[in-house]
C-alpha cells in the first residue's frame, strides 16, 4: 500500500499517526502542495486533496474514509453496529464541522502567511471561529464523562478530532475555556504514534 499525504496537514496527520500507531506496512510518499496540485497527481486524485491512499487497483481518498479502511480489524475500529456507528458520527462532525473550522483558522492564520499567498482572509477566519465557539462546548461536554470520544478505549476517531492539536497555540482560540478538550489533547499529544506523526515519515521517498 502506498499513502500520498502533505506530512504537515491536518488530515494527512490523523492517517499517519494511525499507520505508526499500528505499525502497518504503508509506504509514505510525502507531497509537496505543489505536487499535489499536480496534473499528474490528479490522475489519482481529481480533488487534488491529500492524504489518497492506493491499495493494488484500489484507490482511496477522503482522510476518514482512509483510517477506516486501514483500521479495520484491529482496536482502533469498534466492533459493536453501535459503536460503530457512533465512531461514524464523530467521523462526519469531525470532517464537515470542526475541524474545518480550526482547519480554516489555521490555514488562513498560520499556512497562508508561512507560504506568502497573500493576506489572511479574515472574514473567514472571524466566521469559522464563531463556528468553532459553537463547537467546542459540544466537545468539551461530550469528554468531560470519557477519556476518549467513544469511552476508555483510543480509536482511530480520536486521532482524527485531535488532528490539530499540534497547532493549539498558534490559533486565536482560548483553548484552556475548555478543560476537557485541553486534557483529551494533552493526552493524544503524548502518543510516540502521535509525536511520529509530525515528525520525517519513517519510509519518506520522492513522489
Amino acid at each position: 500500500m502506498k499513502l500520498y499525504a502533505l506530512t504537515k496537514s491536518l488530515n494527512s496527520r490523523k492517517v499517519l499517526a494511525l499507520i505508526h500507531h499500528l505499525d502497518l506496512p504503508v509506504e509514505i510518499h510525502a507531497m509537496t502542495v505543489e505536487q499535489v496540485q499536480s496534473d499528474a497527481y490528479a490522475a489519482t486524485n481529481p480533488n487534488r486533496l491529500a492524504p489518497t491512499l492506493v491499495d493494488g487497483d484500489f484507490v482511496l481518498w477522503e482522510s476518514n474514509a482512509i483510517g477506516v479502511y486501514l483500521a479495520e480489524g484491529s482496536a482502533m475500529l469498534p466492533i459493536g453496529r453501535r459503536e460503530r456507528a457512533d465512531m461514524a458520527r464523530w467521523l462526519l462532525w469531525e470532517g464537515v464541522h470542526y475541524n474545518k473550522a480550526l482547519g480554516t483558522i489555521f490555514f488562513e492564520s498560520v499556512v497562508r502567511p508561512q507560504l506568502g499567498w497573500g493576506e489572511t482572509n479574515q472574514p473567514l477566519v472571524d466566521d469559522a471561529l464563531v463556528q468553532a465557539a459553537r463547537l467546542l462546548p459540544v466537545l468539551d461536554a461530550h469528554l468531560a464523562t470519557r477519556a476518549f470520544m467513544l469511552g476508555d478505549m483510543l480509536s482511530f476517531a480520536d486521532l482524527a478530532i485531535a488532528s490539530a492539536e499540534p497547532y493549539r497555540d498558534a490559533m486565536p482560540i482560548d483553548f484552556d475555556a475548555y478543560p476537557n478538550v485541553q486534557r483529551f489533547y494533552d493526552t493524544i499529544a503524548l502518543l510516540p504514534a502521535w509525536q511520529k506523526a509530525l515528525g520525517t515519515p519513517r519510509m519518506a521517498v520522492a513522489a
